[in-house]
């Protein structure tokens, strides 16, 4: 997620910011005979049409692989100061458990970054329900009442209002409405995972990334002040402005979540790779480092998609923020920190921009690691971070030869030099770290297993693994335990020293 990184020999590292194996079933067909029809949106709950505009031609069939998939409908108004956000949701969920629910759990996250987000109605198929409230607020359960047998879908209504936090003090600011920009992340109540744990409330540490989330698909519509750039996940497929206000609407599939950032001060750059134009928003004295980003997006895009999986979306936005981090990433779109933007900010230039290269790099590299391939961010955070930075590795050898390629393998040594090498395993869940150990971790050591995997693998397996993992895995949920099958499966070999080594606690 969050990418704090460190120079060595010219290159940097970055440091971006469940456990038990569980069979996943195979979804029952959805039924949906006696829901509710959508409210928000004039179009069908599962019409793909809005989608498609938003995804390259080659991946449209990724909305088959998803009969099933959570819908989610979005109405947000930001206030003229951007620190209030109003919100209407209709969501339609599918059991595609094996066995009846009888709640459906939320996250509330806002809550838990410093701001107060109140739901004011929940209607479950039209009829009101009195939802339970969990730990701190960060949750609340919706009872179904007589149950929801596997395959069948229900439709959530819920009214809410979200008090954005005005400081950077929780996981980075990831949420927040500071110095005229509004970085709005995971703001709206956000249907949980069901697994081995059954609903997984967990609440994350103050540091690293705090959703585990299936893929989904968002519909989403944004008012504000017409003054405001809104810069969003997904590909805007309508736009009005009247009476001093604008109404844009985004449309995301499939994804992990969707976020938004929002300035008067931005102005947007564009530039196209391929079939995926990307895009900058900044404010006007960053705009030549903005260029620079959107050509290092370029790079990252074309390398990743020939070695993993295409890039699955038309768009891809890159957004600055007064965060606390250095990149945080979202599905379709990613945040860098301004001050990597900021010309008179002394690590913003460190060799040649090399910290900004690096930031960017990781950040795109999230869209295969994290988005494309999911995976419990909060007990496992190695598989989308650790990867996400071996990918780095690769895009520095590619880009820069054996100098680049030794450059940032110092780099995580170095970071793991914070803790003196100490072999703390990179598999523990966010909260078992100390906050400097995290970092050390899971960025420095994390991606050197990745190099020992290898190692141990030989090279052609290794790649041939990384795209059968990226294959088998996508827009579904991995775990350790599946990585490892996998690998185990490429090589014909046996892994479990390498993992008792790296991975797993003693």
């Amino acid at each position: 997620m969050k990418t704090l990184f460190i120079l060595a020999l010219a290159l940097t590292a970055v440091l971006s910011g469940c456990g038990t194996p569980t069979a996943t079933p195979e979804p029952a067909p959805a039924r949906s005979e006696g829901v509710p029809g959508p409210t928000l949106f004039e179009t069908a709950w599962r019409d793909p049409g809005p989608f498609l505009v938003g995804l390259v031609e080659s991946q449209a069939e990724s909305l088959d692989a998803l009969p099933a998939a959570t819908v989610y409908h979005l109405d947000l108004d930001l206030s003229d100061d951007l620190t209030v956000v109003e919100g209407i949701e209709e969501i339609l969920y599918t059991n595609n458990e094996a066995a009846p629910l009888d709640q459906i759990a939320l996250h509330l996250y806002p809550n838990l970054l410093g701001g107060e987000m109140e739901v004011e109605s929940v209607h479950l198929n039209g009829e009101g329900v009195t939802p339970d409230e969990g730990e701190a607020g960060g949750w609340m359960m919706v009872p179904l009442g007589n149950g929801l047998a596997p395959g069948e879908s229900v439709v959530l209504r819920l009214k809410f209002s979200v008090r954005v936090p005005q400081e950077l003090d929780l996981n980075y600011g990831v949420l927040a409405s500071t110095s005229g920009v509004l970085a709005y992340a995971h703001g709206y109540p956000m249907v949980a995972v069901y697994d081995d744990e059954g609903w997984n409330v967990g609440i994350p540490a103050p540091y690293g990334d705090l959703t585990y989330a299936d893929a989904a698909l968002f519909l989403v519509r944004v008012r504000a002040p017409e003054q405001i750039v809104v810069c969003a996940s997904g590909s805007q497929i309508e736009r009005s402005q009247a009476d001093g206000q604008q109404v844009v609407t985004y449309a995301l599939a499939p994804a992990r979540d969707f976020y938004l950032a929002a300035s008067g001060a931005y102005e947007v750059l564009t530039r196209q790779a391929g079939p995926t134009s990307i895009r900058t928003c900044a404010a006007a004295d960053m705009q030549a480092a903005a260029r620079r980003a959107l050509d290092i997006a370029a790079r990252s895009l074309e390398l990743f998609s020939r070695l993993y999986a295409p890039y699955p979306y038309t768009e891809l936005d890159i957004v600055a923020t007064p965060n606390l981090a250095l990149g945080i990433e979202y599905p379709g779109a990613f945040a860098l920190n301004q001050r990597l933007l900021t010309p008179e900010e002394d690590f913003q230039s460190a060799p040649e921009g090399v910290l900004l290269e690096s930031v960017v790099v990781h950040e795109t590299a999230h869209e295969w690691f994290y988005n494309l391939v999911g995976n419990d961010q909060l007990d496992d955070p190695w598989l989308d971070e650790a990867l996400a930075q071996y990918a780095t590795l690769q895009y520095y050898e590619e880009a820069y030869g054996s100098q680049g390629a030794e450059g940032m393998l110092d780099s995580f040594y170095g970071r793991w030099e914070r803790v003196d090498r100490e072999p703390i395993p990179i598999g523990l869940p966010v909260a078992e770290y100390a906050e400097g150990a995290y970092g050390a971790i899971v960025y420095g050591r994390g991606p050197l297993f990745f190099v020992a995997l290898k190692e141990a693998m030989g090279a052609g397996p290794f790649e041939d693994f990384l795209g059968e993992y990226t294959a088998t895995y996508r827009w579904k949920l991995a775990t350790p335990e599946e990585l490892r099958a996998l690998a185990e499966g490429r090589c014909g070999c046996d892994l479990t020293t390498l993992f008792q080594e790296w991975v797993y606690a003693r």
